[in-house]
């Protein structure tokens, strides 16, 4: 009897630690800084209930008002900030806000294990020749492929409006094949074949896998993934599989027939640099695996989101952009990216649902002051809310919740030049800053501005009539399965 007595205090006594840990910051947290109730965090998983409803619900007063505020997320209080001020305090001091990613906050969950360390979760020296190898690749790249891309999915596009007499087709998958296709081809010198093929075992596999990782109840509770529970075991099997089958298959389309020797690709400089011992094996399927899954899945969400702006401002914005691109060949980049209602509609659409919404991938090194006031203690981590920042009347005005493109200027040179002020002051964070901004932004501006000129000179997009207006839980920030109508333009354009 006492020994059952005894399991069960001991088990209530592990249920009552767990419940304060969950339900109170550490007492070394900032007092001065609002503390989120710890439930908030889960409402999507339980109601429906989005991201901005979230935000604008339970955020936007308290970061607002102080800039920061204590968080309950992936296991842990966290801080996440969403001041300019404090944002580039956290951009500029990377060595006290240091990198440090999934793998090393959690090292035992899906996502570290999909992921890996990589040039964008890396911090110190790791990171500095990831840097060095990648950088070239990621800057200067072939776009053909997107040009080849979009008209390809516009005939797939075609095909299911006359299978389906018109109706309204479902975007995300559509979406991911493409974006799949393009970022395989410039930035891993190998054809991925979804648009070709959609059920290839490399696009299963991957789709498989984001319905596991971007689970609501598991990325807010990523220590149940040390537990023996079949569904998460089956997830890090097939996180196994997919990297395995990733790797070879560019060790079979780039290594074995020599052709890394003759191309100039992102992909090619890594497998130089494993070659020359400059990196390990282990670093190269890292980072190959992190080239397609950011290389993917951001600009998926970024296309996703513009087409459901356009659809949704079809009668302004979408006929002002198709009458600026109507007599332009989308191969010719150049004026792609010299065009104002273009590249404005853009700018806005990544302000307005920034891709990855809250992102807390920094440690603090050693304690440290964050503003004037806020005394962070050493090893916490802190994160940003991008769409926060990117809302905030402050930084924006009274129009920060409005889409309106027109904010960006009205000529190019305005228009590039707030774009450049924006990213600097950090009142835009989408590509991060200081010396870890996205190196990826040049090439996913050039995906956004073939797709959407491709795709608009061939059709007029609207809304589905039964689609539930409504952006994701959590996680990546997009419409959630939007649903578009395409209807062929009669004077459309077929490059």
């Amino acid at each position: 009897m006492a020994f059952y007595l005894g399991l069960g205090l001991s088990s209530l006594l592990f249920v009552a630690i767990f419940l304060f840990k969950v339900i109170i910051p550490p007492f070394n947290f900032p007092r001065n800084i609002p503390t989120i109730p710890f439930y908030v965090i889960f409402l999507p998983s339980f109601f429906n209930i989005d991201q901005t409803e979230l935000y604008n619900n339970y955020l936007k007063k308290p970061l607002e008002r102080y800039g920061a505020v204590n968080i309950f997320f992936g296991s842990r209080w966290n801080i996440l900030v969403s001041k300019p001020e404090y944002l580039a305090q956290i951009f500029r001091d990377e060595n006290t806000f240091a990198k440090s990613g999934n793998q090393k906050k959690i090292p035992y969950s899906i996502l570290a294990a999909y992921t890996g360390e990589n040039i964008i979760s890396a911090h110190g020296d790791a990171w500095r020749t990831y840097r060095r190898v990648m950088t070239n690749g990621l800057q200067f790249f072939n776009e053909k492929p997107f040009v080849e891309n979009i008209q390809l999915l516009c005939d797939i596009i075609e095909e299911k409006n006359q299978k389906t007499q018109k109706q309204a087709i479902k975007v995300s998958p559509l979406i991911q094949r493409l974006a799949l296709d393009n970022i395989s081809q410039v930035l891993l010198s190998f054809d991925f074949g979804t648009l070709k093929n959609d059920l290839n075992p490399l696009h299963r596999h991957l789709i498989r896998i984001k319905k596991q990782i971007f689970d609501p109840f598991f990325l807010t509770f990523p220590f149940l993934d040390q537990l023996p529970i079949p569904k998460r075991k089956r997830g890090f099997e097939d996180v196994k599989k997919f990297r395995e089958i990733l790797v070879t298959t560019v060790r079979k389309q780039l290594v074995d027939n020599y052709k890394f020797e003759q191309i100039q690709s992102v992909s090619s400089d890594l497998i130089r640099a494993h070659n020359n011992e400059v990196i390990n094996y282990k670093q190269l399927s890292d980072n190959i695996v992190i080239l397609l899954v950011a290389g993917h899945e951001n600009p998926q969400l970024a296309i996703t989101t513009a087409l459901y702006l356009l659809a949704k401002y079809e009668q302004t914005w979408q006929m002002r952009i198709i009458d600026e691109i109507k007599h332009i060949n989308v191969e010719d980049i150049k004026e792609l990216a010299t065009l104002p209602c273009l590249n404005s509609f853009i700018f806005e659409a990544i302000r307005f649902y920034p891709p990855l919404n809250t992102i807390i991938n920094r440690c603090t090194s050693r304690k440290c002051q964050l503003g004037t006031d806020i005394v962070i203690p050493k090893g916490t981590y802190v994160g940003y809310n991008n769409f926060g920042n990117s809302h905030n009347v402050a930084s924006w005005g009274i129009t920060a919740d409005s889409f309106e493109p027109e904010r960006w200027g009205n000529d190019i040179e305005t228009i590039m030049k707030n774009w450049k002020i924006a990213k600097n002051n950090c009142t835009l964070s989408s590509f991060h800053g200081g010396r870890r901004a996205c190196l990826g932004e040049k090439l996913a501006l050039v995906e956004l501005r073939i797709t959407i000129a491709g795709l608009l000179q061939r059709f007029h997009i609207t809304l589905g009539s039964e689609w539930d207006e409504k952006m994701t839980p959590a996680g990546p920030l997009c419409p959630l399965d939007l649903q578009l109508n395409f209807e062929p333009r009669k004077d459309r354009k077929i490059n």
